[in-house]
């Protein structure tokens, strides 16, 4: 065998490399894919991401009373939300929080966020970075005719803002967008909450049917819906059909490389059989044989694959992703599915 091997390196090399590139494309491409999937879910589970967002030009306690006789769920989490101006005019999203427990600020830096403190802000950790901004700095933001002037109480992240949209270009410049959250006590005037974020535990097409029985309200968007969550879903959608197509090439590749070459051994040596079945070699031990020129390098090949490809992929594809969207963590996966497709690749050189 290794003397067959070695008379027929470049084609047993083709067949390894086949291999190899077929199982590390696909464990690397789902590795990235598994990596955002959990990573992400793990994000929303940690700020506990909101399942609805009401939209109007005000809430009082009447209106969550009434939503909150018709859903057992009763985390709610009333938000002032405007637009911000400063220095440079960058689009600036102020959130005036009344409690934090829905669609919490992901703290990274400084304190953790206070819903009582009327003195601090905490701060998008993007546009932080892009204008040099860090805890404990002084800043003030231009809204509604009215200033206020914040210090720097944490830098972080928030679930709602892992894709924001950019005013100027395709790709976001987080030097000319971000988001703050503040206390519900920081608003300068009279209160008047204009979001409502909501948890239930009810379809959401039968949630929307209730609450357009119990309350007036502008607009509903449900989880699925939010720009940030459906954008960067689909992103994910997109890695994973490329994952599904893309090791196919290599995969049928290897194969037809595999057939081509065991035929013309196999026909080439049909002599040299004749011979070993003649001093009493077996059939099954024959075959044996020949089948490990096909098991020994698609096997290499494919154990490479998996433990190569989930470490190396990923990080190719992540900073070209962290240019669009904004996680704390950016990780790869496993799942144990990579060890089927290699053991299944096997198999299928072998038969």
């Amino acid at each position: 065998m290794l003397r067959d091997i070695k008379l027929n390196k470049t084609q047993f090399i083709a067949i390894f490399l086949m291999a190899f590139l077929g199982i590390f494309a696909f464990c690397g491409i789902y590795g990235e894919y598994y990596g955002l999937v959990q990573t992400s879910d793990e994000f929303y589970s940690d700020t506990n991401l909101a399942d609805g967002w009401i939209y109007n030009t005000d809430f009082d306690d009447t209106s969550v009373d009434k939503i909150s006789k018709f859903s057992t769920q009763q985390d709610r989490q009333a938000v002032v939300q405007s637009q911000a101006n400063l220095e440079g005019n960058p689009d600036i999203t102020l959130h005036f929080v009344e409690n934090g427990t829905i669609s919490k600020f992901y703290i990274t830096e400084g304190k953790e966020f206070n819903h009582n403190d009327d003195e601090g802000v905490w701060l998008d950790a993007r546009f932080a970075d892009a204008r040099d901004l860090k805890v404990g700095d002084k800043i003030t933001f231009e809204f509604d005719g009215q200033k206020i002037k914040k210090e720097i109480k944490g830098i972080g992240y928030s679930p709602e803002y892992i894709y924001e949209v950019s005013p100027s270009s395709l790709t976001p410049d987080f030097s000319q967008m971000g988001f703050a959250y503040l206390s519900h006590k920081s608003y300068p005037s009279d209160l008047e909450y204009n979001t409502l974020l909501v948890k239930y535990d009810m379809p959401d097409g039968n949630f929307e049917d209730e609450l357009d029985k119990s309350i007036d309200y502008l607009s509903f968007t449900k989880k699925e819906d939010h720009l940030s969550v459906s954008k960067f879903a689909d992103e994910m959608a997109q890695h994973k059909m490329i994952g599904d197509v893309f090791p196919v090439v290599f995969i049928l590749v290897t194969f037809l490389t595999l057939l081509t070459t065991m035929t013309r051994i196999v026909t080439h040596q049909r002599t040299q059989i004749g011979i070993l079945k003649a001093v009493g070699y077996k059939d099954k031990t024959i075959i044996m044989h020949y089948i490990s020129y096909g098991f020994w390098p698609v096997l290499a090949g494919a154990i490479l694959g998996v433990i190569t490809g989930p470490m190396i992929i990923p990080q190719m594809f992540y900073p070209t992703m962290k240019t669009s969207y904004s996680m704390p963590a950016w990780h790869p996966g496993f799942d144990m599915s990579f060890v089927y497709i290699a053991l299944l690749m096997v198999a299928s050189s072998v038969f």
